[in-house]
Formats: C-alpha cells, structure tokens, sequence
C-alpha cells in the first residue's frame, strides 16, 4: 500500500505545476521508475526540460515513537460488514517514509528557481490524503516536509544531453510523518440469546 503515499505526493505536485489541469505545464514531472530512463529520452529530445522526479527512499522502518501495543497485536475494530456479519480489526505499523525530488534543468537559473519553489512549498509540514483500498475504505492523512537536516545536493553538469550543453541537477530531500501500513483481521459477529427464568421462592 506504499504506492498510494507516492501517488498523493505525484498527484499533487502535478496539480501545483499546472493547476488548471490544462497539460500545458511547463514542468514535466516523473516517477522513479521513470526517472531511470529520463536522461537516454532527454538526448533523444522525447522529453523537455525542466524535469522534476519522485522517488521514494528505498529504506523502510517502523516509528517506535508512534507504535501502539493493542492496534500492532490485537488491532482495533475499524469496520463491519452488515451483509455478512463481519467485524474487521485493524492492526497498523506506523513507518517512516522518505522522497527525494530531483530536479533536472538545462540552466542553473531554471534549477534555482524550481528548488526554491518546492523547498518553501514544503518547508513546513503539507499535508495530504490517501483513501486505503482494504475493507475499511477510510483515509489516512499524513504530512510531508522538507527534511531540514539534510542538504539540497546539487551536481552542477551532471551529464551531457547535446552536443552543446550541460544537465543541471539538484536533489531535495522530504520525509514523511503519519504513514501506517495497515492489516485487516476478519471476526465472525455471532448473535447470542439470553433466556431469563424466573423463579417465586416466596412462602405463602
């Protein structure tokens, strides 16, 4: 369910590129499974910069900080399925996610430009949604912002993309705050009777 945090933040960005939705944005914006191949669709002029590229950060670990003992281990009751009399628990592992921006231009006016558009767009926490597609349907919302700790990697000529001139690169780091990886645990709801008899021990 990860791919759905990448999606909010590659959704979004889109709608701060070209917030008409007309497709005229002057940005063109990718995935990271995308961003492998952009440099060869760069020199073959398939693609025009300047070019901003989502990646999530490959490394993966729980937030001790926001664990809870009940919702890791017995979950908690999220949901029921009237038609079948189904309760669903929901475990949840809060994680800690991260994004790396890169940023690809042909000049280092365009480069500076657009890392400092993204760096105030994130310099405090922005928050976003994401629906979960399991049994609960509900949302989940977290933050992402501009991991203040690291540094804007810039790598000026980075490679070349024509004969006549240089990419420009610049990487901004994000991290994320509120993300769960969640699991749900069907319980049968069984209905129980409850019969009363009552006795008159009173003497007469």
């Amino acid at each position: 369910m990860l791919y759905l945090y990448d999606t909010a933040i590659s959704e979004d960005l889109k709608r701060s590129f070209d917030p008409e939705n007309m497709g005229t944005s002057m940005v063109t914006l990718c995935n990271g499974e995308e961003l492998f191949g952009i440099l060869a669709a760069i020199q073959e002029d398939h693609v025009k910069l300047p070019v901003v590229g989502l990646t999530r950060d490959e490394s993966l670990s729980a937030d001790e900080s926001r664990m809870n003992f009940s919702r890791l281990h017995q979950g908690v009751v999220s949901v029921m399925d009237p038609k079948t009399n189904m309760l669903y628990h929901e475990q949840a592992i809060p994680v800690k996610l991260g994004y790396t921006l890169t940023v690809l231009t042909s000049n280092t006016a365009d480069r500076d430009e657009l890392v400092r558009e993204l760096i105030f767009k994130y310099v405090k926490m922005y928050f976003l949604s994401i629906t979960l597609p399991y049994e609960a349907k509900r949302k989940v919302r977290f933050g992402v912002i501009f991991d203040h700790e690291s540094e804007v990697d810039y790598k000026s000529a980075a490679a070349e993309y024509t004969q006549t001139g240089q990419l420009y690169q610049a990487m901004i780091h994000l991290k994320c705050d509120g993300c769960v990886m969640v699991n749900y645990t069907p319980v049968k709801l069984m209905r129980t009777a409850t019969e009363m008899v009552v006795e008159d021990h009173s003497t007469h």
